[in-house]
């Protein structure tokens, strides 16, 4: 029976990086957001709020977390070593496991306790840095520590839009990596849908 810890997370634009689902490798892909947080109290099943309309609650029971995923959307889940990745996204992937919208979350559980927040500090700072972004922030959620940063990057089909966030539990070293991405060019109805997404995540603090 864990503490619930819902990521609430506020509006904003953003930049992104390459994108990729399941095929061979896992890819961490990132995404930026404001923060704020609600904390559920513990209980045996999720107590999730009512999704918006259109929305749907997915569940991950092996991390005791859920995810919004819009009606028509994809949800997806690769394994790789300690790594779990979950994909949701409005498209089919292409032949390379790619795809230019949606939401891509990379949990990592290998991350030693007491350094995931040192190493997600560093990683979004590195991150900033090499995109050349001054937007980075950082918040407390409950037990929880998260970064962010938000940065536009090219990649070989488009212009597109990332929002970064990597959360940290300083008690179990996991490591959290949620990126919504979506190409410039359509990002403003994009986020329509991934804004929805991204203000509920939620994940128990006891993973």
């Amino acid at each position: 029976m864990g503490l619930y810890v819902t990521i609430e997370l506020g509006r904003q634009i953003a930049g992104a990086l390459p994108r990729y689902a399941p095929k061979g490798e896992v890819h961490m892909r990132l995404s930026g957001l404001l923060l704020s947080l609600i904390i559920v109290a513990p209980v045996y099943a999720m107590n999730l709020p009512a999704p918006p309309s259109c929305f749907s609650w997915r569940e991950v029971p092996e991390i005791k977390a859920a995810f919004l995923v819009p009606s028509g959307w994809q949800f997806r889940r690769h394994t790789q070593g300690s790594t779990l990745a979950l994909f949701v996204t409005p498209e089919g992937f292409d032949k390379d496991g790619r795809f230019s919208t949606g939401l891509t979350i990379n949990v990592m559980r290998n991350a030693k306790p007491g350094t995931a927040v040192e190493y997600a500090d560093a990683f979004i700072a590195r991150l900033a840095s090499d995109k050349r972004t001054g937007e980075v922030w950082a918040r407390q959620f409950g037990p929880l520590k998260g970064y962010g940063c938000r940065f536009k990057t090219r990649t070989d089909r488009d212009t597109s839009i990332v929002h970064t966030l990597m959360v940290a539990n300083p008690k179990t070293g996991t490591l959290y990596l949620f990126a919504f991405e979506a190409p410039a060019a359509s990002w403003r109805d994009a986020w329509a849908k991934g804004e929805k997404i991204m203000e509920f995540l939620a994940v128990d603090a006891e993973i």
